[in-house]
């Protein structure tokens, strides 16, 4: 597959953050309030672990969210399903989620810990919603193929649906001894942020430099062109081709040049990558050549069945990325209705 890169390092005097608060946009990166799902796995708690240096910096409050299916049967030694009364399920998964807090000598205030009953992905983006979330924090089992379009994934569903932020962790590898894998603690020494140039990836850009800012990172701003390939009834139009080539990744160069120069990054240090091909594939991939600690990209806000058509590049680089991924929503996102999946 043919690529161009275009290698730019620039440095600058001030930034800005937009940040999501009822639809409002502050200046500055104020993450008060984490949640994180739990559903006791070693990945959930993967997510805690990575978490909580990030939470401590940040000095924010954490919450807990277990959910658990609206029929909640226990098996008895004769076999026959026992329906056990939602009160204490509740209580008894509220004294888990305590246990967890233990563990990690979490201190946490009464109203931080939550046991609700549902869908998984409706509760956590409505309990975001009602309790000001501003970060998400969430684990993936990684599934892909055939095992993923079976059972889907509830991350996907929150990143699609939640009104803020989401952190995606990627699964812990114990065969893994060494590699980026292998470590427990979240970095943002290096910020992957894919790029087209729209207002949707400027909002993503305005986050990710509001990240780099606070952590002192480099940041790699990222833009993919895809081309479609086309049949032309001339025999000529072939010969096009390439110069269609040139001329996009010229118009792309000349872009990011513009966003760099007019950009103030108050001294982050960026580097800028044109590539041509898949944009999900390319973020991937490009993540692990430049060594990214983390990608910050936005979603354009599509659901329903234009989202069926369209697909998701952050539900992909979600799905693949070999790092942590950071969505950011760009558009104000509605009140989920129940039962909504699309």
């Amino acid at each position: 597959m043919k690529k161009a890169t275009a290698a730019n390092r620039s440095r600058a005097r001030r930034s800005s953050i937009r940040k999501r608060k009822g639809g409002a946009i502050t200046d500055a990166l104020q993450i008060r309030n984490v949640l994180i799902p739990i559903d006791f796995s070693e990945s959930s708690l993967h997510a805690i672990e990575c978490a909580l240096p990030l939470i401590k910096r940040l000095g924010a409050d954490l919450h807990l969210v277990h959910v658990f299916a609206p029929d909640y049967p226990l098996v008895s030694m004769t076999t026959i399903p026992l329906i056990v009364p939602e009160l204490e399920i509740g209580s008894r998964l509220r004294r888990q989620l305590k246990d967890v807090a233990g563990k990690y000598s979490i201190e946490f205030r009464r109203e931080n810990i939550h046991a609700l009953k549902g869908r998984p992905f409706e509760e956590i983006c409505r309990l975001a919603r009602d309790r000001g979330i501003d970060l998400i924090v969430t684990s993936t089992r990684g599934n892909t193929g055939l095992k993923h379009l079976v059972l889907g994934s509830t991350a996907e569903r929150i990143v699609r649906y939640s009104p803020c932020p989401v952190l995606i962790i990627r699964p812990f590898d114990r065969k893994k001894k060494a590699g980026r894998n292998a470590r427990r603690e979240l970095n943002f020494g290096k910020i992957l942020v894919p790029i087209d140039f729209s207002e949707c990836s400027i909002k993503g850009l305005a986050y990710a430099k509001a990240l780099a800012k606070q952590f002192r990172s480099k940041l790699v701003l990222l833009h993919s062109v895809a081309l479609q390939y086309y049949i032309a009834a001339d025999e000529y139009a072939r010969y096009d081709f390439p110069l269609v080539i040139k001329q996009v990744e010229k118009r792309s160069r000349d872009q990011m040049r513009n966003l760099i120069e007019k950009t103030d990054w108050d001294g982050i240090e960026v580097e800028s990558s044109l590539q041509i091909g898949h944009a999900g594939e390319q973020i991937c991939a490009r993540a692990i050549d430049h060594g990214a600690d983390v990608i910050v990209t936005s979603t354009h806000g599509r659901t329903g069945f234009k989202h069926v058509l369209l697909g998701s590049t952050a539900e992909y680089v979600v799905r693949h990325a070999s790092c942590p991924v950071l969505v950011v929503p760009s558009h104000e996102r509605p009140a989920l209705a129940s039962g909504k999946d699309s």
